[in-house]
């Protein structure tokens, strides 16, 4: 694959990352909780960064905006927190990596200043990622010690495991950290385009010192 090609493989992932990380920071299934007591006060739970909702047993889905950010637990707060700061960053990435990479018009006179700033925005996706994954890995575990099994003194209603935007932000998290990877890789002196060409300066000097002579 092309030095052009890699670029391009590396910013649709990252675009896909950045995607991502957007749907999954507005889900609201970041846990979820499925209580069965009887056939009438069966329901199921979910909580998001921002919200949560209620699905009764006729499949009626109530929902609920946070009124107050100081009532929610600090998986909530600090998740939130660090996926609108990988967002904003990613953002900064895109707007770079778009700028820098050659199927752009942007900066064509100068292109060791175009693949540079592709490579900057690559390194912002890769920032953007950890940040993603450190966080989501953090929530995750987080809801995992928190289920309590059967030496559990809490009761099963009030159990959550993490959601389906946890699995979302993972994969987003991937695409970014891998495109910003390819992204990061075009600077020059990694990913080479052509042969080197090495130059003989003392067998040079003789052919023309020969030449002289002929």
């Amino acid at each position: 694959m092309t030095s052009s090609g890699v670029q391009l493989f590396g910013y649709a992932l990252a675009l896909i990352g950045v995607l991502g990380s957007v749907v999954a920071t507005t889900m609201v299934e970041w846990k979820r909780h499925s209580y069965t007591e009887n056939t009438i006060t069966s329901k199921e739970i979910y909580l998001g960064l921002w919200s949560s909702c209620t699905v009764d047993v006729t499949r009626n889905t109530m929902c609920a905006t946070y009124k107050s950010i100081f009532h929610q637990p600090a998986e909530i707060l600090a998740t939130r927190v660090v996926m609108i700061l990988s967002i904003m960053l990613s953002a900064i990435g895109l707007l770079l990596a778009t700028l820098g990479v050659k199927c752009t018009h942007c900066l064509e006179p100068d292109e060791k200043a175009k693949s540079r700033v592709a490579v900057v925005g690559g390194v912002f996706f890769i920032i953007a990622a950890v940040l993603a994954l450190s966080v989501t890995s953090w929530f995750a575990n987080t809801v995992v010690k928190s289920f309590e099994f059967s030496e559990s003194y809490i009761p099963s209603y009030d159990r959550f495991e993490f959601g389906n935007a946890v699995l979302v932000s993972w994969g987003a998290a991937f695409c970014s950290l891998v495109g910003g990877c390819l992204l990061a890789c075009q600077l020059p002196g990694i990913c080479r385009e052509g042969p080197v060409t090495v130059s003989h300066p003392r067998v040079d000097g003789f052919a023309r010192h020969h030449s002289d002579y002929v």
